[in-house]
């Protein structure tokens, strides 16, 4: 079984490749004051005079980091883009983000010391908590990965630690005082993920304070892999992660090796050896859609609605549910339409495309998924795009998805849609003044630095605004699922 999942572990996902992110081990921690007396902690050994600060624990120094040969100032190191990664369980259900820096790789390849892994902590946490990024959790869970370093800072303590799960690369120096403060922290709500542990008998206490342990599929092939988790298994049962999961083969291989979540976007691609998803239900959503996009008179569309029994009931629920604020019920189609309007009748039921059928994980992680994409793109490109074509900024982002969704080739989904040129251009060639937004958005979701860098600029854009907007846009997916 090893020598099978060996070669698909191997074997290059579909879709955009993931870059792979190497694990950092920060260098040695300092020998540390004896317990009790004052300044004893990770951080302090190593602190850094910032000079002129803000706030006592905001890092403004001005220390030589290097970005592409050009020295940051304080503010450009902390403006860096936010990544986000979804967590599933085996059910496909979503349990929580990793959060991280998208410059983590880079500074892997410098093997930093505990100063610059400290201030690249802090710009993460800080980067969290000056955007809000908690707004999204709403009791699911943020993976983040810290070096030991930080975990004595008073920034950490700012974190609502019932939804943190800090994720920390195993070592041996200083272990013992690093396992002490990680059961402090535990105590006030905090939990553990300890990464790519090997197989020796030192890194078992981790694995036994952790509360979940990852591996990162892409450092090892499956049969080293398989070996591992065993041996893992034996000695301290935990929850597995896998990091790096990016195609159905992925998944399923890690099922059969007793994974219990994975991390990764293989759900966003087409599923090659499954059937398409363009049934009947969808079949009539699209006929609704192409009537509301030829703003077809309302006596029209209210009898096409009323050939089916769930759209029916989708859209009196829609029309009367709280955040439409309508204070008296709404029992007629016709009336229901004419409060909804084109534009937002077109919007609303571009997502019944989603949950048209028979319901299944993978498809509201789809939904989730678009929802964040169009809100995004809409979000990256309303300062942009004039009023009149805003409106499809929001429907190049949800029809994006519709190729992962039907399991279908895009221009065969989109053949029985009468879209906008734009829309078309977008979607089939990459082209237009959608396009850019779209493109970014997409590399937001394959941690893609040099390519959101690029795409920002191309967009007027800078980090702090897509940051907020990538927040902003997962929140409000979160809100409208709900």
């Amino acid at each position: 079984m090893f020598d099978k999942l060996k070669s698909i572990f191997n074997a290059q996902p579909a879709g955009p490749a993931r870059t792979e992110e190497k694990t950092i081990v920060p260098e040695p921690l300092p020998e540390l004051p004896p317990e009790g007396k004052p300044g004893s902690s990770f951080s302090d050994a190593k602190r850094v005079d910032t000079g002129e600060a803000v706030e006592q624990d905001v890092v403004t120094s001005l220390l030589d980091i290097e970005t592409n040969g050009q020295r940051n100032d304080a503010v450009a190191l902390r403006l860096r883009f936010l990544r986000r990664e979804p967590v599933l369980d085996r059910s496909e259900h979503l349990v929580g983000y990793e959060l991280a820096l998208r410059n983590r790789r880079s500074l892997a390849d410098k093997k930093p010391d505990d100063t610059v892994m400290l201030m690249h902590d802090q710009m993460l946490i800080r980067s969290i908590l000056d955007l809000g990024a908690e707004r999204l959790l709403q009791g699911k869970l943020a993976f983040i990965n810290v070096s030991p370093v930080i975990l004595d800072h008073p920034l950490l303590e700012r974190l609502p630690g019932n939804n943190m799960v800090l994720v920390l690369q195993p070592q041996e120096e200083f272990a013992g005082r690093i396992l002490e403060r990680c059961r402090q922290l535990k105590e006030r709500g905090f939990k553990f993920a300890v990464d790519n542990p090997r197989n020796r008998p030192e890194y078992l206490p981790w694995c036994k304070i952790a509360d979940y342990v990852r591996f990162d599929i892409s450092q090892t092939d499956a049969l080293e892999l398989g070996k591992e988790v065993v041996a893992i298994l034996k000695e301290a049962v935990r929850p597995l992660i896998a990091v790096g999961v990016n195609s159905e083969e992925h998944l399923e291989a890690c099922r059969k090796l007793a994974f219990n979540y994975f991390s990764g976007y293989y759900f966003t691609r087409p599923q090659l050896t499954a059937h398409h998803r363009l049934d009947n239900h969808r079949l009539k959503v699209i006929e609704l859609l192409n009537l509301v996009r030829s703003h077809a008179e309302i006596r029209e569309l209210e009898a096409s609605v009323k050939r089916d029994a769930a759209i029916t009931y989708r859209i009196l629920r829609y029309i009367n549910s709280p955040v439409n604020g309508l204070r008296q019920e709404i029992r007629s189609i016709a009336h229901a339409m004419t409060l909804l309007g084109y534009d937002q009748l077109y919007r609303w039921l571009t997502l019944l495309l989603f949950t048209s059928g028979k319901a299944d994980p993978r498809s509201q992680l789809l939904l989730k998924n678009a929802l964040v994409r169009a809100r995004l793109v809409e979000l990256l490109g309303r300062e942009k795009i004039s009023g009149a074509e805003q409106d499809g900024l929001f429907l190049v982002g949800i029809l994006s998805q519709l190729e992962a969704l039907l399991n279908i080739p895009i221009e065969k989904a989109l053949e029985n849609f009468h879209l906008p040129q734009q829309v078309s251009l977008a979607l089939l060639k990459g082209e237009g003044i959608y396009a850019p937004y779209l493109d970014l958005a997409i590399a937001c979701e394959e941690s893609e630095q040099e390519a959101i860098e690029v795409l920002a600029a191309v967009c007027g854009l800078d980090a702090a605004k897509v940051n907020a907007a990538h927040v902003d846009a997962l929140v409000w997916a979160e809100e409208v699922e709900s």
